[in-house]
């Protein structure tokens, strides 16, 4: 097995969720024009390592949301599986 990617490969590692039981929304735009993910609930905060070919990884914090068919879930990681999303806002 190699660890070859191909030129400009990443991956994501979810490496913490973070509950936080703020009562919000979190308001998406699908831009696949995907139905469902428009309004999902905030159920706290993801740190993500992101690992790009030859720079440093990249931390960030992303929203986490309750997904019906994946439960919690970081951003990032529900894009992957849906499709693009554009966070909107947090209400």
């Amino acid at each position: 097995m190699s660890d070859h990617h191909p030129a400009g490969a990443f991956r994501r590692e979810t490496v913490q969720l973070i509950p936080d039981k703020v009562g919000k929304t979190a308001r998406f735009e699908s831009e696949i024009g995907l139905r469902g993910y428009d309004c999902l609930p905030l159920v706290g905060w993801a740190v993500v390592v992101t690992f790009e070919e030859d720079e440093l990884p990249r931390i960030t914090v992303e929203p986490v949301v309750d997904d019906d068919c994946m439960g919690p879930v970081a951003l990032g990681d529900l894009a992957e599986e849906v499709g693009p999303l554009t966070l909107l806002e947090i209400v």
